[in-house]
Order: C-alpha cells, then structure tokens, then sequence
C-alpha cells in the first residue's frame, strides 16, 4: 500500500545520536583474476577463459568481456578504456552488466515483469566519449561478475579494456573476526559465505541487501546484529540501526518495517506486525552484549510501546485479528497463514519486554506483561492447538514456521516441543519455509529444545546446499529443490547477497565450537 499523506514521526535528539554513529568505510582496490569472452548472446563462453592480465582484446560491435572478480564484492567500477586502428572518431556505447552469480548473465532481463522495480536490476548502458580515458561508475555496485559488451563502435578503431577494477566498500573490520576455523571443510565453506554475506551487508547501516533494497529493515536487523556480535563486533552499527528506527516512526508510533537512511534519515510508509515487534528483542540482545545504559534508557519507551501497540489488535478471547493489524510477514511461503504464528510472534516478544523491564527496574510493568504472556499462552492453546492432530493449526494448515514461533514463544516446551520439531517434513508437506530467516527461527527452536544435532544436520543440508551450489554469499531466497524461486515474479531482482542469511556466522561458533 502507499500511503500518499504519510507523515515520518521523528525525534530530532535520536537522529542526531544516530548520525554521530556513522560508521567508517573502508576500502580495497580489487581486480578481476579471469576473464571469459562473452558468446553472442551476452553470455561468459567457459570455453573461452583468459588469466587476468593478458594481453587486451580489440573488441568491436557486438563483441565483450566479463571480468570474474572470484569474490563478492560491494563497490564502484573504474574502466580504462584504451583502441586499436585510427584514432576514435565517434564515442563508444558500452553495456554494462553486474551479477552476484553467474547465470544472471544468461537472464533475459528485457522481459522481466515482476512487482519489485526493474530499476534494481544492474546494468548500465555509458557512452565513452574519450578515448584513451578512464571510466568511473557513480553508482555501487554489488557482484562479482562484470560483463562489458560494446553495442556500438564506429569501424574506424577497435575498443580496448585496458583495465578493470573494484573499489570495495564495507563498514565490516576484517581485523576483529575471532579465531573461529571450523575443521569441518563444509562447516568452514559456510562460516566463509556468511561473513562475507555479512560483511557486503555492512555499509552506512546494516542493509538488507547491497544489491537491493539497500536499506534498514527491522526482521534483517535482528539477525545481522546477532550475527555481528559473534563476528565483526561494530556494535556501533547496531546502536546506529537501533536508533534510526526509533528515531524516525509511524505518525502513532509503531516502527516502520524499514527506514531510509540516505539522503535524510526517513521511516518508510510500511509497517510490519512482526517487524515492528523484533525491535524489543533486537534492543534486549543488544543491551546484554554491551552493557549500553544510554542506549536502553534512551529506547525502552520506543520498545514497550510497540508490545502495547501490538496488543492493541487483540481480540477478547485474546487471538490477534489479522484483518486490522499491518502486514504480518513471517516468511514468503505462498500460501502460508499467519494470524496464530502473529500471536505467538507477540508472546515471544513479550518475553523480552518482561526482560527489559527487569533490567531497568520496570518491576510493575514486568509483573504486568508476565501475567499477560500466560493468558496469550492459554488462548494460543485453546484456540490453535489440535489434539487430534498433536499440533498447531491455523484454519487447518499445519504449516511448520507456525509451529517454530509457537516453540519459540514458549507456548509448548520440553519434550512436547521437541516432538513438534521432530515432524518437520509432515508440516513442510502442508506449507514449507521459504526463506533463510525462516529457517534461522527454524534452527533457534531446535536448540531451544536441545536438540543441537538437528540443528547442525539442517545447517549443513540447508547452508551446506548453498555452499555446493557455488555461492559466494548466502541469497535471500533459497528453495533447495528450485534454487530460481522468487517471491517477485521474476529472478532477476532477486538478492543474492542478503542479511537475513547469515547467521551461521553466529549460530557455528556460539552452539558448535568445537567442530
């Protein structure tokens, strides 16, 4: 939905603390190690790989070159274009294209007709009006493969690429990352995909994807700052994310599921149920690895009145009622039914808002929401629990992301959850998990059960099933059975590099030290 009259509600004092929290950036100059030249059809020829550094190819209308950089890398292009024959007597039109992975190049992008803009997807057609001169794209970049095609060249000169490189941008220390090298070789594969899933992600604030959309988002957040704490430790970046998103809401106070940071901080006109309900734990997590007084006084209120705004939807027999809520996400599985994963959502989120209330001394608040979480546990059970079936059911669709939440929430424990878990293809049958941030909660309510060999047999199939197909990073969809799954109508927006993805950088050497 667009809201046209939509009104940010920001707090000047909050942004300004966010704004003195910019991270620095760093930099690295990268060059491509390979080159392919591409077939007629714009496509790199594996037939046709050369080393980095031969000799430059004359190359006329209709022919290219794609530069394999052999990672994922976040920044701007530099081109020095050189000829051969006369001197250049009319510009060259070049067609730039940048893909995270390989087979984005085969794309046909002229007949993508999906939801999400077209503008996302990366290419650029520039003329080189000087020639011998030197290129420089101003806008970023995410990929690791370039494709340089020429799509026009007058027939007195052939174009020369003379050079190609990176600058590589991430607010990520390399410097900082612990001593973690699992021995495991798949293990050590997918802790090296996550960091650098993470470390791509890690700009000006911790973005859902450098590919697209490129900014804040509250379900992103949460995991990149878990994933953060065990990694590259700029806890910086997350006060400043926390921040953002208090600082600038909903005119009545619910947190927008995403915040636009550039050119001035702004929330976005969208608000999530779930989203907006992750900043309380998001802030409880942040304070336990800090110890940041300021940052939990300053955010406590912006957090407690979420769980209020929240329970605002409740119904009398204490269910949510969906129909008036915001958007609740939970995960893109088509189909999926969310009003009993809302409540339990809720309940887990209630949870940390007892926490927080407890560390800020908040006793009355405390005691308030404990006694409200048993009665939400009551109606969550009364309401979507199926005896017969021994499961939680929402209109009858046993879907597995609803008996996760549930876990989580703590409305089932102990043996009973685990029992729950145990079923996951039965209730994978009935409506799968789509996305890797659905199958973090996934692995977080096995752990919570105990169930630690479970948890590392689905990272290795899950993760693992990423990292033998080739990836770099770790992608926002990841269907292991339909690895071109988009919930946008069309593959070529899809992110291949996304936050929500990578917490096995957490998850490995938090619970599987040892391995």
């Amino acid at each position: 939905m667009i809201d046209q009259k939509f009104i940010p509600k920001n707090d000047a004092s909050l942004l300004r603390k966010a704004q003195a929290l910019k991270p620095v950036l760093f930099h690295e100059t990268v060059r491509p190690c390979r080159i392919f030249r591409l077939t007629e059809n714009g496509c790199p020829d594996p037939d046709a790989v050369l080393p980095a550094g031969s000799p430059a190819i004359p190359l006329k209308a209709g022919e290219g070159l794609c530069f394999d950089f052999g990672n994922h890398h976040v920044g701007h292009i530099k081109i020095r274009f050189g000829s051969t024959g006369s001197h250049p007597d009319a510009p060259a039109l070049i067609k730039l294209r940048f893909a995270e992975r390989q087979e984005e190049l085969m794309e046909d992008t002229a007949g993508y007709n999906g939801w999400i803009s077209k503008s996302w997807i990366q290419e650029e057609t520039v003329h080189v009006d000087l020639i011998p001169g030197t290129e420089v794209l101003k806008r970023r970049y995410a990929f690791r493969y370039v494709a340089v095609s020429v799509e026009a060249v007058s027939k007195k000169y052939d174009l020369v690429i003379e050079e190609v490189e990176c600058d590589s941008i991430t607010s990520a220390e390399d410097g900082r990352l612990p001593a973690y090298a699992p021995a495991d070789p798949q293990l050590r594969e997918i802790y090296r995909i996550c960091l650098r899933t993470l470390r791509g992600c890690m700009q000006d604030v911790f973005e859902d994807g450098p590919k697209r959309d490129r900014r804040l988002w509250m379900g992103d957040l949460r995991l990149q700052a878990l994933a953060n704490y065990a990694a590259f430790r700029n806890n910086d970046l997350v006060k400043r994310c926390l921040y953002l998103f208090a600082g600038s809401r909903q005119p009545d106070g619910k947190l927008s599921a995403c915040v636009f940071h550039e050119p001035v901080p702004e929330a976005d006109d969208t608000c999530m149920f779930d989203y907006m309900l992750l900043f309380v734990p998001a802030l409880y997590e942040y304070w336990k690895e800090t110890g940041d007084r300021e940052a939990l006084e300053d955010l406590y209120e912006t957090a407690q009145l979420q769980i209020d705004l929240a329970a605002a939807f409740l119904r009398e027999d204490g269910t949510v009622c969906t129909e008036l809520t915001p958007h609740v996400f939970i995960d893109w599985a088509e189909g999926l039914k969310k009003e009993a994963a809302a409540l339990a959502v809720l309940i887990y989120c209630m949870r940390y808002a007892a926490a927080l209330a407890a560390e800020t001394g908040d006793l009355e608040r405390e005691s308030l929401l404990r006694k409200k979480i048993e009665i939400l546990k009551q109606a969550a059970l009364r309401t979507y629990y199926d005896p017969e079936r021994k499961c939680f059911t929402d209109d009858g669709q046993a879907a597995l992301a609803l008996q996760v939440w549930m876990v989580l929430a703590g409305v089932v424990s102990g043996t009973e959850a685990a029992a729950l878990l145990a079923r996951r293809e039965a209730f994978e049958r009935e409506c799968a998990m789509m996305t890797p941030y659905m199958h973090h909660y996934y692995v977080m309510a096995l752990l919570s059960c105990g169930m630690r060999e479970a948890a590392l047999a689905h990272i290795r199939s899950y993760w693992g099933s990423m990292a033998a197909a080739g990836a770099d990073t770790c992608p926002e969809i990841w269907v292991q059975d339909d690895p071109d799954a988009s919930p946008y109508k069309g593959k070529a927006v899809n992110s291949y590099c996304h936050a929500w993805s990578c917490t096995p950088a957490m998850l490995l050497p938090a619970y599987f030290p040892a391995l």
